[in-house]
């Protein structure tokens, strides 16, 4: 089914105005529409420094309104253009001339289209004019309250709502927010020849799980860094309570790469630049963040071997397994998982016990608008698939806190068969994380390519003690452990630092 965005608050700077698309796409390509125009975001004051803005500010530097109307001397209280989801799809589909549904033909149809629009893709970026973050802000919301149909598609068993088809939204406003900030004048007035993939989710810190399925939820975000070819957007997720006041429930971060019209390679994007000394400072931010990522990738245990401090903790867990005298115990009574075991005096799980695993085919249905299968689906079964690993292992009902590092390393077709594969990686407390591994599978030769690592980490807040200790048995789990260990120690000094 698809996710709903059904009302996008727009704003483009003058002369153009960048639609957006159907809720279905990981991969995305707008139209500018010539004289159509929307009117501009006003951007902060410059002693803009209120409450309005202060929750947001780690994530933002500009903050959404803190109520529907606006208050007046409120920046952003100016109404705009809305659209209804189904206005979305409408234009999407038409501005890329794919057929409504989906047949062979068609979809080869697209692939030519598509590659006549190669000749419009700027060659230098100074062909292209300088963006700033107002730009690219934008506002939306899911329908919860008065669409009693979307809303039967998000609630869960206990009334809350499902995370995973917000993360599907939230795959899909990321790439609206790109698209957002490229502007192309090689393009103007025709269909626009970019292509924009997500190519990691950096993080989803979780501030409240619970959200309420009778009220809309909103999301607000822009970017916050723009390299050669490879854009950062920056959302905040948020929803009403009981008294009307706006509570944030995620912050997040994409990294999104723009690509030619058949995705085959990177291509040239907008500047980001700031005017002002505080605009400057929030963008230096997006360029750290990027220093990180790539002193991270290099720092893998892929890479290199573990740490000193590492190695020394993984001895002491040998030791330790060796004196309790047995092997750990498996899932659910050796039900699930590979291994069998025997209880030890710690009532530790044995990691390969923990093994949890799901197949689909990847059927049209779950396709984006260029043929391929939609990342934001592939995202939430990951994050199901990991909820039930955990629920599992804990056997009390976890709570989703943070997801760090959703690695998309390749788009996955139409007709594949998707394997994802999870384990229980490191426990501390009564926290949990969950690494997740989807491949696809050749039924023809059997080979497997993987297409996507994710990490959940979850916390169980009911159980009347902590959950029971993991343990390894093989240097592989060991360096799973390790890597699950890292993640979770990274959420910890990034939103819980005086615990750590």
């Amino acid at each position: 089914m698809i996710p709903v965005i059904r009302r996008l608050l727009l704003a483009s700077s003058p002369g153009h105005s960048n639609t957006c698309t159907s809720s279905m796409c990981t991969v995305h390509s707008f139209k500018m529409f010539g004289n159509k125009q929307c009117p501009d975001l006003l951007t902060p004051r410059p002693n803009q420094d209120s409450t309005r803005r202060g929750y947001h500010s780690e994530t933002l530097f500009i903050a959404p309104p803190m109520n529907d109307q606006g208050q007046e001397g409120d920046v952003n209280r100016h109404a705009h253009p809305r659209l209804t989801t189904v206005d979305l799809v409408n234009i999407f589909a038409s501005e890329i001339g794919q057929a409504r549904e989906y047949t062979p033909s068609g979809a080869a149809e697209t692939r030519r289209e598509r590659q006549r629009l190669m000749e419009y893709l700027p060659q230098s970026v100074d062909e292209l004019p300088a963006r700033r973050m107002a730009d690219s802000f934008v506002t939306a919301v899911i329908p919860l309250k008065d669409q009693w149909d979307i809303r039967e598609r998000y609630v869960t068993l206990e009334g809350n709502v499902r995370i995973g088809r917000v993360l599907e939204d939230m795959d899909i406003f990321s790439v609206y927010c790109t698209f957002r900030h490229i502007q192309n004048p090689r393009s103007a007035g025709k269909k626009n020849p970019y292509s924009v993939v997500t190519a990691l989710v950096d993080s989803i810190h979780v501030a409240n799980g619970k959200m309420r399925n009778d009220e809309d939820i909103r999301l607000s975000g822009h970017v916050t860094y723009a390299g050669r070819s490879s854009i950062e957007t920056s959302l905040v997720v948020d929803q009403k309570d009981e008294t009307g006041e706006y509570q944030k429930v995620f912050d997040a971060v994409f990294l999104m790469v723009a690509r030619d019209p058949m995705n085959t390679g990177g291509a040239l994007v907008n500047t980001l630049i700031g005017d002002t000394d505080e605009e400057k400072r929030f963008l230096r931010l997006g360029i750290e963040r990027q220093a990180v990522r790539k002193a991270q990738e290099l720092d893998s245990l892929s890479r290199k071997p573990p740490t000193e401090e590492e190695r020394h903790l993984i001895h002491t867990m040998f030791i330790q397994q060796l004196e309790g005298g047995g092997e750990g115990q498996a899932l659910a009574g050796g039900s699930f998982g590979l291994g069998k075991g025997i209880p030890t005096r710690g009532g530790e799980i044995r990691m390969d016990a923990t093994g949890l695993k799901t197949v689909f085919i990847c059927h049209p249905q779950y396709r984006n608008r260029y043929n391929k299968i939609f990342g934001g689906f592939i995202m939430r079964q990951a994050c199901e698939l990991a909820f039930t690993n955990t629920f599992l292992y804990s056997k009390h009902r976890p709570r989703l806190v943070n997801i760090d590092d959703i690695i998309f390393r390749r788009p996955v077709d139409i007709g594949s068969i998707l394997r994802y594969t999870s384990h229980v990686g490191y426990v501390e407390k009564n926290y949990i994380h969950c690494p997740v591994r989807a491949e696809v599978i050749n039924p023809a030769s059997g080979e497997c390519k993987l297409t996507n690592v994710f990490q959940f980490t979850f916390r169980v807040d009911d159980a009347p003690a902590d959950v029971p200790p993991l343990i390894f048995n093989t240097y592989r789990e060991a360096m799973v452990f390790l890597e699950s260990r890292r993640h979770f120690k990274k959420m910890m000094n990034q939103f819980f630092p005086a615990s750590t």
